[in-house]
């Protein structure tokens, strides 16, 4: 009902007429229509890993003895799962009503921030275990989403070209190759992403 409608003009009452329950019950539930549209967000992110367990993630990757398979094991289920097809649709409904509601934005974005930091203290663990060299957990971990989904996000023209498996592998292995280019520790030659600003 919201793809068809749009967030304002689905109302609870035609929400409920097509659950075939009634309106009380859908307030009893999820207190009002903001709330019922935040748990189909958040919903639809689990299922597609872009709201995962992020401590699972995080030991996962931090753990991991082959970090360059895992890494593009990670993001081939993650891209996958955030070019899905009713993914791609709510996020073109929330940005659509950004202007009236931008409450609704904030709640789509929620997700990354924790998905960011669960990679941050992985790839510092790494950095721990002398795998990689790393200076800033937290660029490198925004800058690995970063040449991964947002790569993909801009080939599929923002969810309105499906992408094939080969493109796909082709995103993730190019981004992960690059951002371990830069952070693999190389002994006297780690640290070659550091980024000095200028004077």
């Amino acid at each position: 009902m919201f793809l068809r409608h749009g967030y304002t003009d689905a109302s609870v009452d035609a929400i409920a007429a097509e659950a075939g329950v009634a309106k009380q019950t859908i307030y009893n539930h999820f207190g009002g229509k903001d709330q019922l549209f935040r748990s189909v967000i958040s919903r639809a992110q689990r299922e597609v890993g872009a709201n995962p367990d992020t401590s699972a993630l995080e030991e996962w990757l931090a753990t991991s003895d082959d970090l360059d398979a895992d890494l593009r094991a990670f993001g081939r289920e993650a891209v996958r799962g955030v070019l899905r097809e009713d993914i791609v649709a709510l996020r073109r409904l929330v940005i659509a009503e950004w202007d009236r509601h931008p409450e609704l934005l904030a709640e789509w974005a929620r997700p990354r921030p924790a998905l960011e930091q669960a990679l941050a203290r992985a790839i510092g663990r790494q950095a721990h275990r002398g795998v990689l060299d790393v200076p800033d957990v937290d660029l490198a971990a925004r800058q690995l989403t970063g040449v991964v989904f947002n790569e993909a996000t801009v080939r599929s023209f923002f969810g309105r070209r499906q992408l094939s498996g080969e493109e796909i592998d082709g995103i993730v292995d190019a981004g992960v190759g690059m951002w371990l280019r830069c952070y693999r520790y190389r002994g006297s030659q780690a640290g070659a992403c550091s980024v000095t600003p200028p004077a």
